[in-house]
């Protein structure tokens, strides 16, 4: 997450990229995140970092119902890239900044 704050946010903010990270809550915890069912414990989490981008607490039953079908090592998508007419156009489990970063600069040239 500091990597996403120091290779993202830094870079792109002043160009309209947005960042939010939502930690599913007490069924796992996204990567990084310290899983906690406290906003309170997540803002910690986050403030602990050095993040300058919002951080959210997932509450509802949606991740715990896709969770419990998915079969690989990691159940949440880690890095979902959305653009300006909010429609999904990347989603990855591992973290992959080149990847990212190339179509971050795509989506801010459209």
């Amino acid at each position: 997450m500091p990597d996403i704050e120091e290779q993202f946010v830094n870079a792109y903010a002043d160009q309209g990229l947005q960042v939010v990270a939502i930690d599913p809550g007490g069924i796992g915890g996204i990567r990084g995140l310290a899983s906690t069912d406290d906003m309170a414990g997540v803002q910690a989490y986050a403030e602990n970092l050095g993040l300058s981008y919002p951080v959210g607490l997932e509450t509802t039953a949606h991740y715990t119902e896709w969770a419990a079908n998915f079969t690989g090592a990691n159940p949440f998508p880690v890095d979902i890239l959305v653009d300006k007419a909010g429609i999904i156009r990347y989603v990855a489990r591992e973290y992959d900044a080149p990847t990212m970063r190339a179509l971050v600069e795509e989506l801010l040239a459209e």
